[in-house]
């Protein structure tokens, strides 16, 4: 077959088409295929990306909800705790001042009182006496601590329940127990002879022998109550 009968039959099987427009026809529908199969590329490419970030968000939330729920849990614990400590709180409301009278310091089992005014040593070891309390004894290291702290807010001269009877010359306390060895260091007058005897002061935090017959201020002591006792 010549090549002009073949290209007639060509023409003839499109009709109303010539044969560069067949070439151009087929061009354009390569082209229309690419850009649908690019746009359908495109497409997957944006629910893959949103996909992506739907999951972030999601891991995200779980985050946020695993900490939230992490804090309510410390929280509810925080409140056993408290719950667990309230009958005492209670009982503490319930008594002011602690296990102590009305204006004494409570540390330790003891109540400790700073009254006004001066008397000497004896009288105020009377006075305390007939309330059931004594002038201040220090058993330790660490009351020792808190009286000099306590006493810190005055310069004044305070009697303690220390002093030497007669005729002993060893410092002991009211009950008659000894003073500790190398718990504080006495200064002061302590070796000389006075007709009313050789008693303690506290001052600045330091202990001082003096006459006993001196009018000073005074630390008492009482023991603190035991709940339920009061």
């Amino acid at each position: 077959m010549a090549v002009d009968e073949l290209r007639l039959k060509l023409a003839t099987e499109q009709p109303g088409l010539k044969p560069h427009e067949t070439r151009v026809s087929r061009m354009s529908g390569l082209r229309r295929l690419c850009q649908e199969n690019l746009t359908g590329v495109e497409g997957a490419l944006a629910l893959r990306h949103e996909a992506q970030e739907a999951q972030q968000r999601l891991e995200a939330a779980v985050e946020a909800l695993t900490r939230r729920l992490e804090q309510e849990t410390k929280k509810q614990t925080q409140l056993r705790q408290m719950n667990l400590r309230l009958p005492d709180a209670l009982d503490r409301a319930a008594n002011a001042t602690g296990p102590c009278p009305q204006d004494w310091i409570w540390h330790a089992d003891s109540c400790y009182l700073f009254p006004p005014g001066l008397l000497n040593w004896e009288k105020c070891r009377r006075q305390w006496l007939a309330l059931d309390a004594q002038l201040l004894k220090i058993s330790s290291a660490e009351e020792l601590a808190f009286i000099q702290r306590a006493a810190s807010h005055s310069s004044s001269p305070c009697w303690i329940g220390l002093s030497p009877p007669e005729p002993s010359h060893s410092w002991l306390w009211e009950d008659g127990s000894p003073l500790p060895a190398l718990l504080f260091r006495l200064q002061g007058a302590f070796s000389q002879k006075y007709p009313s005897g050789t008693c303690v002061y506290i001052q600045h935090g330091a202990f001082f022998a003096e006459n006993c017959i001196l009018a000073a201020f005074s630390i008492c002591q009482r023991k603190a109550y035991s709940w339920g006792t009061r």
